[in-house]
């Protein structure tokens, strides 16, 4: 299949419309000068139709024939008294009244052949008209062509600009965005002349749009990609680190606290796994949010202890407000990375006080008594790796992830979900 570029088009549309502007160019020349035409004929037989009434008053007083009444225009009615050119008329039926092209001598005639009645007798009437005293000269006519084709090339002209200007606001756009496209220069922004039509730059709008989502998703999935790095890193070093430590202290004790580390880590390894995973499922949404289950206090009490040790550091206490056991749809690996990362970021954010996790019937609050959100952070752009991986996950699930200033000093974070 063959296909068309914006220039190509422009050359098609330019052919189309010049053969169309030069077919009406044409039909007009050719109906100007045939109007023109028709218009002299009608005139003169007109002037023939008026002077008979004369020519009829002056036979019936005793004019005698032939009878001049202009320049051009002579009066028989006696078709003897016709000269010897102009004997063929009599053969003319009444009533006729129209140009006769004349031949050798005789030359072009209007003719009106008419009777008339005196005292009591009915006599014929025959006007001649000679064309060439009464129609526009050879060269008249040649300047009413020069300057009918003036005005049609004029308008030939005047329609091939508004063509060439038309043509450019269509296509010129496609061309720009189309170079655009191919340039593929990164962060690059599209635009189109300030005089295109509103459509264009409704496009040129809805593709940036798009361009800035496009490197959005992008930075998230870079950034999602470094966070899933250090999750999975981390407890990998923890056992790795405790299983070398293990070959070298043999005492009970510290081996079986270097075992509670490792089995530690290689816990949190498996939630940040399956919490990934629940990411790349294709099962839809719809199925998901089929299977609910009940939040209890003690496994909020677990997300708890498994930040207990950090907070500790900090001199951070974290206190549980449990307002209600709701129903909720992702499973617990899912749920611990979600409240987890809030936990951590809410003791990072912290140096002292309390953070206090609420759990309603369609919403769990994470505060803290912290800094409070940065200047990216209050524009959504960035919250960290941690952040990063709750936003998803709330995505999957169909969860709203909301960070916002606490009045009291420190920050909000709030997952809210139907209840």
């Amino acid at each position: 299949m063959t296909t068309s570029s914006a220039e190509s088009l422009t050359r098609k549309f330019a052919i189309y419309f010049t053969s169309i502007a030069l077919m009406v160019g044409v039909i007009i020349y050719g109906l100007s000068l045939s109007m023109l035409y028709w218009l002299e004929d009608e005139v003169n037989r007109r002037l023939l139709e008026a002077a008979s009434v004369t020519a009829i008053n002056d036979f019936q007083i005793g004019a005698t024939a032939p009878l001049v009444m202009t320049n051009s225009i002579t009066a028989y009615n006696d078709f003897a008294q016709l000269p010897e050119k102009y004997q063929m008329l009599d053969t003319l039926p009444r009533g006729f009244l129209d140009e006769i092209t004349g031949e050798n001598e005789q030359g072009d005639i209007f003719v009106y052949r008419t009777d008339y009645v005196a005292e009591h007798t009915k006599f014929p009437l025959i006007l001649i008209m000679n064309a060439d005293t009464a129609e526009l000269t050879e060269h008249e006519w040649q300047r009413i062509s020069v300057f009918v084709f003036g005005v049609t090339s004029t308008l030939f002209l005047l329609f091939g600009y508004a063509l060439i200007k038309l043509t450019k606001r269509l296509i010129q756009p496609i061309s720009q965005l189309s170079d655009q496209l191919h340039t593929g220069r990164p962060k690059q922004r599209f635009h189109v002349p300030n005089d295109a039509v509103q459509e264009f730059h409704q496009l040129t709008a809805s593709l940036n749009s798009y361009q800035i989502q496009i490197e959005q998703l992008i930075e998230q999935e870079h950034t999602f990609s470094r966070y899933a790095s250090h999750e999975l890193r981390t407890p990998l070093t923890i056992i790795h680190g405790a299983s070398h430590l293990l070959q070298h202290n043999q005492a009970p004790e510290f081996q079986q606290r270097q075992q509670q580390r490792i089995i530690k880590a290689a816990n949190d390894m498996q939630n940040t796994v399956d919490a990934l995973l629940s990411l790349v499922k294709q099962e839809s949404r719809q199925s998901a949010s089929q299977l609910t289950r009940l939040l209890t206090e003690s496994e909020i009490l677990k997300f708890i202890d498994t930040a207990a040790e950090l907070a500790q550091k900090k001199s951070v206490s974290i206190g549980l407000n449990m307002l209600a056991e709701p129903e909720i749809t992702p499973p617990e690996a899912v749920l611990r990375m979600l409240i987890s990362n809030l936990i951590n970021n809410a003791i990072n954010a912290s140096d002292g006080g309390e953070i206090t996790i609420t759990v309603a019937e369609n919403y769990i609050d994470v505060a803290d008594q912290g800094r409070g959100l940065s200047e990216t952070e209050l524009h959504q752009q960035g919250h960290g790796l941690g952040l990063l991986i709750v936003n998803a996950l709330c995505q999957r699930y169909g969860w709203q992830f909301d960070l916002s200033d606490a009045p009291t000093g420190g920050c909000v974070a709030r997952l809210t979900f139907a209840s």
